[in-house]
């Protein structure tokens, strides 16, 4: 009985862990006009990062309690990085949520470093590969030789939430796009580093004291989908660069199904045609396969038959 018990736990075990590994991201305009036509980007993402305690620290950063919220100050090309593999990923969006105490002085900002990158120095390393979007604005690159400032029009931050979304493009690290307080901005900047070099990614205070509240790496992954629309199926493929795209025209009320089924995933979203009727996602639900069910059922019967089986004995 311990043995199917624990079977049937396995099964259980393996369903969920495939699945919740990854998880459907769907981009949507939040309000849609009767005709109007609108577009829907998704998806599969895996949650690589999701926490402000950051792995490896600049040595000699100072830390500082701000209202309760602990804050880092940097002395100079200071960072503040996390561990991350882009093996088999096509793209990956890092995401910022917090402040810098005081005014932006230099060049803080969200980095990429090499994996040859020395955890003991500050960036700006000779022989290694660094990405810098910097909040003032500009993009710097380090393709082994120090810093090459490369752009200076990228939009700027100081408090909220700030996206990078970076994707692999032909092998190389693309900065595709930032979102600053849910105002996306178009860089596509293609730089000559690998995409297979990179190893950390993190926050770069600079001289600046940041906040961080929230700090997350997703990296996105092309997989088979197939979308359903108002429950028939419209449209399937493989997510390109991480992400897919379906075009609508709205002339009634929208349900759109987002599946991977590969991996038993899928993201249901409603879109009503009214100006006043926001947009929303019906929340995901791990869709169990027949065979965990059946395995289940199985279980169940061997143990019931079992019980009967022992209370027959105990009666004799």
């Amino acid at each position: 009985m311990h043995r199917i018990a624990y079977l049937f736990l396995l099964a259980l075990f393996v369903v969920s862990t495939v699945s919740s590994a990854y998880a459907v991201v769907v981009y949507y305009p939040s309000d849609v006009l009767m005709g109007q036509p609108f577009t829907v980007s998704f998806g599969l993402a895996t949650s690589v990062i999701n926490s402000t305690k950051f792995e490896y620290v600049t040595p000699g950063t100072e830390i500082i309690n701000v209202s309760g919220g602990t804050a880092y100050r940097g002395f100079g090309s200071y960072w503040m990085v996390d561990r991350v593999n882009l093996t088999g990923s096509s793209a990956m969006l890092v995401s910022f949520r917090g402040e810098i105490v005081g005014s932006l002085t230099y060049n803080p900002g969200i980095v990429l470093y090499g994996n040859n990158f020395n955890l003991n120095n500050r960036d700006g390393q000779i022989n290694t590969y660094e990405v810098l979007v910097a909040w003032s604005g500009r993009l710097w690159v380090d393709s082994l030789n120090g810093w090459t400032l490369v752009a200076t029009t990228l939009p700027t931050f100081t408090s909220g939430e700030f996206d990078v979304l970076f994707k692999n493009v032909d092998g190389y690290v693309c900065v595709y796009s930032i979102t600053v307080n849910s105002r996306t901005y178009l860089v596509e900047y293609k730089t000559s580093i690998p995409w297979s070099s990179i190893a950390y990614v993190g926050i770069r205070p600079d001289t600046d004291t940041v906040l961080p509240e929230g700090f997350t790496v997703v990296t996105l992954s092309n997989a088979y989908y197939v979308v359903y629309l108002n429950g028939k199926e419209f449209a399937s493929g493989y997510t390109e660069d991480g992400f897919s795209k379906v075009r609508l025209t709205l002339y009634s009320p929208v349900v759109l199904n987002v599946t991977f089924p590969q991996y038993n995933l899928y993201k249901v979203v409603v879109i009503p045609p009214k100006a006043s009727a926001n947009a929303y996602v019906v929340p995901s639900v791990l869709q169990v396969p027949i065979l965990t069910l059946a395995v289940a059922v199985l279980g169940f019967t061997v143990w019931r038959d079992l019980e009967r089986k022992k209370s027959r004995n105990v009666m004799k």
